[in-house]
């Protein structure tokens, strides 16, 4: 399996990872399937996508191997709101959450500064920040990780799971949940 990471609007300030260059790092691994994680049908069918999705299917040799696997994000945005709004009045809670913000815009910011072309985006380098992230984040917070984060990755590959993955089935996913969907999965060929 392939796991191609996405970095949203930041294609458009890494010129060595921009729509282009990841459309034809795509291209490159020749995918028989490419699931789209961070997307449902429901989605890409209203226009609810970005520049790489648009630049993809676009693209007549290979749009007919996507298919959009994700899941309702509001479900998942509101369980998350919802827990913070329940926990905003403890004290520890806000030193704990104010830590984690500092460390998404330093980590983010890092990141952007490294990434230089698809080798280090898609690299284990960005995939050990993202999981040293996740797993401090469950530290601190292990019901919301297990509520909003390991839940939604869990119902998105079961969606992949319904249709079958072959070895030459690419997971494109955000770059910080490459490291979920290859730590599942297993190592990819």
């Amino acid at each position: 399996m392939f796991f191609v990471a996405t970095i949203g609007k930041a294609h458009e300030k890494i010129e060595g990872y921009s729509y282009d260059v990841m459309l034809r790092y795509i291209l490159s691994l020749n995918p028989t399937k490419i699931y789209v994680t961070y997307l449902t049908h429901y989605d890409y069918d209203h226009g609810l996508y970005g520049e790489e999705i648009r630049k993809l299917m676009s693209d007549d040799m290979i749009a007919d191997r996507v298919s959009f696997r994700g899941v309702d994000e509001k479900k998942y945005s509101a369980l998350y709101q919802k827990y913070v709004d329940e926990n905003r009045s403890s004290p520890e809670f806000v030193i704990k959450f104010n830590v984690l913000d500092i460390m998404n815009t330093t980590l983010n910011s890092y990141l952007e500064g490294y990434w230089k072309d698809p080798q280090t985006v898609n690299s284990e380098v960005t995939d050990s920040l993202f999981r040293a992230k996740h797993k401090l984040t469950s530290a601190m917070f292990p019901e919301l990780e297990m509520l909003t984060w390991e839940n939604k990755h869990r119902e998105i590959m079961e969606n992949i799971e319904m249709t079958g993955v072959t070895p030459n089935t690419m997971i494109l996913c955000p770059a910080e949940s490459r490291y979920w969907f290859i730590d599942h999965f297993g190592p990819h060929s």
